[in-house]
């Protein structure tokens, strides 16, 4: 008798039938709450590792953070925490300013934020301007060489008359309230104290380093500060007072918004950009809207925006990981020529971006030109791909210029004590 006469048969059983029986719910439910658990677990822990590192555990200890300490936590805000929004509130921030008579006229007589051949320049070299100061270290030269290129591009202003120092610590005040503004109402999570007092420092240095005189403007200026969120208060307080006097409606205001509104849409269909644009004037405050004289945005578009935002801040609060890459907007130095390039533009338009393959031929590029915009390499004198020196930060009548200054004042902030406590 053969072995195969003798030996019992084994039926093949499906896997199924091997394995115990497992519903599906018992394995999707513990994977869905264990990676809830992950997020909850792993979302604050930079938060609370850069606090430890700092060592900024109380009130008292604020008094001694130096502007090389302010800078990172900012950094890791504008590239880490909550880039998105702090990228929003500094364009609504820089908005809001229009809101002020002065400014717009003075925007108005320029012609740098109505002109279409001037505006989308102006928009992108001010984001990048103070990209260059606020992600690079204080003690940087791309930094020093960013806040002196400002000062160069303002000084003219400020010499004529046509810019105040009160024009000046507004729009200061907008940099340091407006990102702890929007996290609180819109993003994953509210800044912490030492985060809001690190803005307070970091921009009160800015302020000091720019010229601007805080004496006869804010209550503690003749006693001091004891420290970056005294100084913020400080600021917020006569901000809010500043702005009932002088953010009222006004026409010339209104020119301005409305060159803008078209800037914020302008990658929406056409259908839908009346739309849009009311969402984005539901982000405005009543002040501000009322100076600009634009219309009570629609109610729907007020609920879709609202109801857009609590989605995204619980999605990113309880089911999203944080981030494991920086966002970086700037690229360093070509080492043959000094010129910096941009990963990501600021605005819509491709200044500064070198036409790289994916640039160029990527994905996002066919969706721009299929929408009529421009891509990478377009233009290239007017857009410059090659990359920007910072003498060619500013309008073009003002390219090249200022060489001399901007040395001269290099060396006057790399004298002061900008990276230091500013308290």
């Amino acid at each position: 008798m053969s072995l195969s006469e003798t030996a019992p048969i084994i039926p093949l059983h499906p896997l199924s039938a091997i394995l115990p029986s497992t519903s599906w719910k018992q394995l999707i439910i513990p994977g869905v709450l264990l990676y809830v658990g992950l997020c909850r677990a792993l979302r604050h822990r930079r938060e609370h590792a850069l606090r430890r590192k700092l060592g900024y555990t109380d009130r008292a200890s604020f008094s001694r953070m130096t502007v090389v300490e302010a800078q990172q936590v900012i950094k890791v805000m504008a590239a880490w925490e909550m880039p998105l929004s702090h990228f929003l509130a500094l364009e609504f921030g820089l908005f809001k300013t229009y809101g002020v008579e002065s400014i717009s006229r003075l925007l108005l007589g320029t012609r740098n934020l109505t002109d279409p051949a001037m505006s989308p320049k102006r928009f992108e070299d001010t984001a990048a301007l103070i990209g260059e100061f606020m992600i690079n270290p204080p003690t940087s030269e791309r930094a020093v060489r960013g806040l002196a290129r400002m000062n160069f591009l303002h000084s003219k202003y400020v010499k004529e008359g046509t810019i105040s120092n009160a024009d000046l610590l507004y729009t200061l005040s907008v940099f340091i309230l407006e990102p702890p503004r929007f996290a609180r109402l819109y993003e994953w999570r509210p800044m912490n104290d030492m985060e809001y007092c690190a803005y307070g420092v970091f921009w009160k240095s800015v302020g000091d380093a720019m010229g601007i005189e805080y004496k006869g403007l804010l209550a503690h200026a003749e006693s001091g500060w004891r420290d970056g969120t005294e100084f913020a208060d400080d600021v917020a307080a006569w901000a809010q007072a500043y702005e009932v006097q002088a953010m009222k409606p006004s026409p010339v205001c209104a020119k301005p918004a409305r060159a803008l509104i078209p800037m914020i849409t302008y990658w929406v269909p056409w259908f839908a950009k009346s739309f849009v644009g009311d969402i984005a004037i539901s982000l405005l405050g009543d002040r501000e809207r009322e100076a600009f004289m634009l219309p009570e945005p629609d109610i729907a578009a007020v609920a879709t925006a609202y109801a857009l935002l609590a989605v995204r801040r619980f999605v990113l609060r309880y089911l999203t990981l944080p981030r494991f890459f920086e966002l970086k907007r700037l690229r360093d130095p070509d080492p043959k020529t000094g010129r910096i390039t941009q990963r990501i533009p600021y605005g819509n338009y491709p200044f500064y971006i070198r036409p790289t393959l994916w640039n160029r031929w990527g994905p996002i590029a066919w969706a721009k030109w299929l929408c009529g915009g421009k891509v990478p390499g377009d233009d290239p004198e007017e857009y410059m791909s090659q990359g920007y020196l910072f003498t060619d930060i500013g309008p073009k009548n003002r390219m090249g210029l200022g060489a001399e200054e901007m040395e001269s004042d290099v060396e006057r902030i790399k004298a002061s004590s900008w990276a230091e406590c500013p308290f």
